[in-house]
């Protein structure tokens, strides 16, 4: 293959900005947040529908998903010339048996109403999770004729199902064009179980940095604001961060840090203005890369919005909230950590990719919408500091919170 072949030229795709809808602050249910609800031994229906060979290759993924859930049931819906084959593996605590494919079926169709309805009237029991094993997408309608609390499955991008956790169905791009490397069925399946193992481990998992001495010392009596970000857009507004700082300040003893790169100076000035003196620690271009993790691990919470200094603040387990912009997709880059909360506007046209806080056509109410209030609320939720567990105001109307 020679270089050229493997580069793209030409200009990139302006990105398409959809409807604005309604926009409110609210908390981010993750499907890592529902996953932990759910508690170590959540009940698993696997879903695989389709032939002998294809329930066969899928049995390592299922394999692994025992491994990963030692003390669940998982049960098995599978075509009916199936079940007796899966009730010989010992892998499956019941065995439920509906024929959608068909034993000799060769040519395709997709579930209608009809089959969910069909599905229902089986009465089978509700599972928190259920994990579809076809890669196509054919029967993946029959999901919402079970009933759970968590979906995962293949996604493809010509039928949008509302899966909780997904991965790329290839199958289908991969007859658009054959592609030089593939990964074997079985191995897919097996991502696709990981994905599910991940999401639910993910917010308990913490990184370790090493920690150096510096002259910022201790902030346990602090809360540190991080407003910077290398997008516009991605920013909050100025008067939220000063409204914050004033609110964290009047309302409790702690005192306010500001950290960030030194173009983040006039938002530091801008916060002075409104505190006491002796209130605001501005740390703004003192702090190198490295000592951040040390500087920050002391303090009794972080604010910042998508950035890596709130994506490494959550990754050490200190309680975070992560404003989000409408820029990226929140379910694939919300910043992780077991006392992180994302808040975000809930805006109809995220994500938006829009290079430039000016291209945006709605002034970027994905972020204005959201005020100090709904920011401190969030706070309360997460913290361990007892002045700021004590924050949380009665719910306004548009601030939905996440359950924890």
């Amino acid at each position: 293959m020679k270089l050229r072949d493997l580069l793209r030229g030409g200009k990139p795709r302006k990105p398409r900005v959809g409807p604005l809808g309604a926009p409110v602050a609210q908390v981010w249910t993750s499907p890592s947040n529902t996953l932990r609800a759910l508690g170590s031994s959540p009940s698993i229906l696997v879903v695989k529908l389709d032939h002998i060979g294809d329930f066969v290759t899928a049995l390592p993924a299922v394999k692994r998903l025992r491994a990963a859930f030692p003390t669940s049931a998982v049960s098995l819906l599978c075509a009916p010339f199936v079940a007796d084959l899966a009730r010989s593996t010992g892998l499956f605590s019941a065995v439920y048996s509906f024929d959608f494919f068909g034993a000799r079926m060769q040519e395709p169709r997709f579930a209608n109403a009809d089959d969910v309805s069909e599905l229902k009237a089986l009465g089978l029991p509700a599972h928190d999770i259920i994990i579809d094993l076809r890669q196509e997408d054919e029967a993946r309608a029959l999901l919402w004729g079970l009933d759970a609390k968590v979906r995962v499955g293949f996604a493809d991008p010509v039928n949008l199902y509302a899966l909780d956790i997904a991965l790329p169905e290839l199958e289908r791009c991969m007859r658009r064009k054959p592609w030089p490397a593939m990964s074997h069925s079985s191995t897919r399946m097996v991502l696709l179980v990981e994905a599910l193992v991940h999401a639910r481990d993910m917010r308990g998992e913490t990184a370790r940095f090493a920690s150096r001495p510096h002259p910022a010392g201790d902030l346990s009596d602090c809360v540190i604001l991080a407003p910077g970000t290398r997008l516009g857009i991605k920013g909050w507004t100025a008067e939220g961060w000063v409204g914050l700082a004033a609110a964290i300040v009047e309302r409790t003893s702690l005192d306010v840090v500001v950290i960030g790169r030194g173009e983040e100076a006039e938002m530091a000035a801008r916060i002075a203005a409104v505190l006491p003196p002796d209130r605001l620690r501005d740390l703004v271009g003192q702090v190198d890369l490295a000592d951040l993790p040390g500087v920050m691990q002391s303090a009794a919470a972080f604010v910042g919005v998508d950035t890596g200094t709130t994506h490494l603040a959550a990754s050490i387990g200190m309680p975070t909230v992560a404003l989000f912009s409408g820029f990226t997709d929140i379910r694939v880059w919300a910043p992780m950590g077991p006392a992180t909360v994302v808040v975000h506007g809930g805006a109809g046209c995220a994500p938006c990719t829009l290079p430039s806080e000016t291209l945006c056509p709605y002034q970027r109410r994905c972020m204005s919408v959201i005020n100090p209030e709904a920011v401190l609320s969030a706070m309360s939720g997460v913290a361990v500091h007892p002045e700021l567990k004590r924050l949380r105001a009665a719910l306004q109307p548009e601030l939905v919170f996440a359950a924890s």
